[in-house]
């Protein structure tokens, strides 16, 4: 399949929706806004490949957003590209990477570079997966006698939503507000009759074929049927509402694309 404008724009439709953004920035001035906050009371950085969205997670914390840190991961199917990207990158390729829970990873990043002490962070290292970080983060602050009533989520910008969904699903006999702040969207263009990231920058996250690939599985999964991840189905997720135009850009780009779309 060649792709085309029409693509393009089919993609650019369900990337926002993935990268969920409750607040349009990253500031106190929004948080105040829109929850009537000056900070939320905990940040839980997820452990993802990207590492802009640990820089944007160290950039929030040092400037008040939050009044305590954690950082959530330990190894999964995809630490591995976290791995890769610390080994490429021109600054943080010094951090131990040997089979390592990536919270341990980002840990060193945050520290030995963005300016954090080790004190100021609240480690999760045994989580493998979405809800798993959302298990594993209430046993740890449970342990510490940590009771957050406004958590800021940053993760992986394409898993965004349903990591939110998740934190709801192991939480929802909280009394906990959740903020999700996806710290990047990262929209696509047609460049040279393939596509590409809008912004370059993005390129660090993944390649193309497995950005797509991500996105394609991210919709199936959000759906509250037998087949998804919501109450009717794993039960993994709460109820997500997913807009008409985005099923039915899904649904084409499955047809012209099924080789991305993941089971």
């Amino acid at each position: 399949m060649q792709p085309n404008q029409h693509h393009v724009s089919l993609f650019n439709l369900l990337i926002p929706f993935l990268a969920k953004r409750d607040i349009s920035s990253l500031t106190a001035q929004e948080l105040q806004a829109i929850y009537s906050i000056p900070q939320a009371d905990l940040l839980i950085l997820l452990g993802n490949s990207s590492l802009y969205v640990a820089e944007q997670a160290a950039v929030a914390y040092r400037e008040g957003l939050a009044k305590e840190l954690m950082i959530c991961g330990g190894i999964g199917h995809s630490t591995h590209f976290l791995e890769r990207n610390i080994r490429r990158h021109p600054v943080y390729n010094n951090v131990d990477v040997g089979g390592r829970p990536e919270a341990d990873m980002l840990q060193d990043i945050l520290v030995k570079y963005l300016g954090m002490q080790p004190g100021e962070i609240i480690l999760e290292n045994q989580s493998t997966n979405c809800g798993g970080n959302a298990t594993e983060a209430r046993k740890v602050l449970e342990r510490l006698q940590k009771h957050p009533k406004t958590l800021l989520l940053l993760q992986d910008p394409v898993l965004q939503r349903r990591t939110q969904a998740s934190f709801e699903n192991v939480w929802q006999q909280a009394e906990v507000q959740f903020i999700s702040y996806a710290a990047f969207v990262p929209l696509l263009q047609l460049k040279e009759g393939a596509f590409a990231f809008a912004n370059e920058a993005h390129s660090e996250f993944c390649g193309i074929d497995r950005f797509l690939s991500l996105v394609m599985g991210e919709i199936p999964r959000l759906r509250n049927d037998a087949n998804g991840y919501g109450p009717r189905g794993s039960g993994f997720i709460t109820a997500v509402e997913i807009p008409a135009e985005v099923e039915a850009a899904y649904e084409e780009l499955a047809t012209l694309y099924p080789f991305f779309v993941r089971k």
